[in-house]
């Protein structure tokens, strides 16, 4: 074989692997680029590099939206869905961009308003634009897409044609290992373009002490004290957006996002004031920045970067006047050009005295059966003890309120008197409904947590075996008719008996070898019976879930989110911070078992902080 057919050959080998590598990458499609035809898995592509995907999404689905709210990665906490009610009838869509500018905001909402129909714009800024500006860390993962910088378009889809392999062969991958709850490969969900933050929003939250060890990376590492290098060329692109949108008849809104004060601290203050200045001459501010009580406590973020979804209501909820949301004292504030530096200067200078959210401490009492007291069954009450420790709750101060109490006082509805305890009882006893007027007596309310499958039995399903006997649904109904006992959800058939049930799972736990996905469907359908079947006879709003033996993990607290639960209980011992505006501090609440050996005295005790 001569030169020139190796020549040949060799090359022809080159084009065919090179074609072969284009085709699986832009089959497998990574970043979105191509348009992800084959797996149209837009959640991984937005993960690896939300700029360039989220623009080829956009342009595959741009009929579908009008309005959008641009900014980098603090703009996910704002909900489309909140801001489509408030805008009546607006589709918006979150064009966050983790480690986004102004200049990538600007380029984003030009592109927009140049090639689709918008409505409403509304700009996101922190403060750490003005310390960066055009930035691209990475030319893959955190570049533009061309068609919004200028890029060769040529040369642009060469480059993601043409990628190591790697990248394709781990969307594979992880498309295999898919399951129900979001992972590092897909953080975004598509159809609102913002963070699938379902877990950590289903999270418990209680005292800032455990919290903060739970997590040991909340603080953001930053260079000291950060300067307005950007001042300028980030101002600018504010008022470019804000010109292009007024000439197109756009509403544009700018919103200054509420920040953790380690990352206030991070900033030069003269800065920091200068540029509050220079952006409200451009246009009026949506201002949550600064010191407030929201700044001061880090369970209202999920770092010290990025504030709580909870917190992205409160935001929306100041701009559009919806009094139906708690909103702390000192938070949010409009500033023009009048009074922004002197706004600027009171709001980003520390306060010596930090202004503290409004917090109680909740201790919730475990009951079960009421009834003659033996040595084999320690959770069984007599009726003199239970009296007694009412006459002792009542005595000491503690005043027994509801779980509805507890929900509306987060909501900021209600407060909470002195000394509040809850009193529960789980698996719904005929012993609560013949003692429950006990409660009256001692001024008293508490909260039954009924099982579904044995309301009203005293045998155990199909089996014909003998157990304590339970409280019917018109029993039920005439306790919650009475004003002191609520009926809420201890799953419809999830508690089982592990000698007498042919499928035995332990609680709310999965069985060997079962998916996510299989277990969500059967869980979620569970929590969906026993809630309708309450509401439907007794009328009640069924809001609270104790988990059957306190069974719990991230998957099933987010399917009681998901399923409308805003409390959930377990049998973990301690006692509640329930921090008002803060819904996750009413997730996973801790209870203190009763048992034959508390005495009145152990009972203060236990209950006292």
């Amino acid at each position: 074989m001569n030169l020139r057919k190796y020549i040949l050959i060799f090359t022809m080998s080159l084009f065919i692997a090179a074609a072969v590598l284009a085709g699986f990458n832009i089959a497998v499609d990574p970043f979105g680029v191509f348009g992800d035809r084959l797996m149209n898995w837009y959640a991984y592509d937005m993960t690896q590099n939300p700029r360039v995907a989220k623009i080829a999404y956009i342009d595959k689905n741009h009929d579908k939206y009008d309005s959008y709210i641009i900014g980098s990665s603090k703009t996910s906490s704002y909900s489309v869905e909140k801001l489509n009610e408030y805008y009546g009838g607006a589709s918006f869509y979150n064009m966050i961009m983790y480690g986004g500018d102004l200049y990538d905001a600007q380029k984003t909402a030009e592109y927009l308003i140049n090639n689709y129909e918008v409505k409403n714009i509304i700009l996101n800024i922190g403060i750490e634009e003005m310390y960066k500006y055009n930035y691209e860390d990475d030319p893959t993962k955190g570049n533009l897409h061309a068609k919004l910088d200028g890029e060769n378009p040529l040369l642009f889809y060469l480059k993601y044609a043409f990628l190591n392999p790697q990248y394709s062969l781990q969307k594979l991958e992880a498309y295999t290992e898919r399951d129900y709850l979001p992972t590092a490969n897909d953080v975004f969900i598509p159809e609102t373009g913002a963070y699938n933050k379902a877990v950590r929003d289903a999270e418990s939250i209680s005292d800032l002490d455990s919290y903060m060890q739970n997590n040991p990376n909340f603080y953001v590492y930053r260079e000291d004290e950060r300067k307005g290098e950007h001042i300028e060329e980030a101002v600018n692109s504010v008022r470019i957006v804000k010109e292009l949108c007024d000439s197109n008849g756009i509403d544009f809104k700018l919103i200054a996002s509420p920040l953790y004060d380690t990352e206030i601290e991070d900033y030069d203050y003269e800065d920091l004031c200068t540029y509050w200045q220079k952006l409200a001459e451009v246009t009026d501010i949506y201002d949550f920045s600064g010191y407030s009580p929201i700044s001061a406590d880090a369970r209202f973020f999920y770092d010290d970067a990025h504030f709580r979804n909870c917190v992205g209501d409160m935001v929306l909820a100041w701009i559009f006047g919806d009094l139906s949301i708690y909103i702390p004292d000192g938070f949010g504030h409009s500033t023009q050009a009048a009074n922004a530096y002197k706004y600027a200067r009171e709001v980003f200078k520390k306060p010596a005295e930090m202004p503290e959210v409004l917090s109680a401490s909740v201790p919730i009492l475990m009951y079960h059966e009421i009834g003659e007291e033996n040595d084999e069954n320690g959770m069984i009450i007599s009726r003199q003890r239970f009296e007694s420790q009412l006459a002792a709750l009542r005595d000491n101060g503690y005043n027994a309120i509801s779980l509805n109490d507890l929900n509306e006082y987060v909501k900021g509805n209600c407060e909470l008197p002195e000394k509040p305890v809850v009193i529960t009882f789980d698996d719904g006893y005929l012993s609560n409904y013949n003692n429950y007027y006990l409660l009256g007596q001692y001024n008293a309310k508490a909260t039954v947590f009924t099982v579904g499958a044995t309301m009203g039995a005293n045998t155990y399903k199909d089996t014909g075996n003998p157990i304590y006997p339970h409280f019917d649904y018109a029993q039920a109904k005439e306790m919650y008719d009475s004003g002191t006992v609520d009926i809420q959800s201890h799953t419809y058939d999830f508690h089982r008996v592990k000698e007498w049930d042919s499928e035995y799972r332990s609680g709310a736990s999965k069985l060997k070898g079962e998916s996510d996905k299989k277990f969500t469907e059967l869980f979620k359908a569970d929590l969906e019976k026993s809630k309708a079947e309450i509401e439907q006879n007794i009328g009640n709003r069924v809001f609270a879930l104790s988990y059957p033996e306190g069974i719990h993990s991230a998957l099933t607290d987010v399917c009681a989110r998901e399923c409308g639960f805003d409390l959930t209980v377990t049998v973990d011992e301690g006692i509640n911070t329930i921090v008002k505006g803060l819904p996750q501090s009413l997730y996973n609440l801790k209870r203190i078992g009763m048992y034959t050996n508390i005495d009145d005295k152990k009972l203060i005790e236990l209950i006292k902080e």
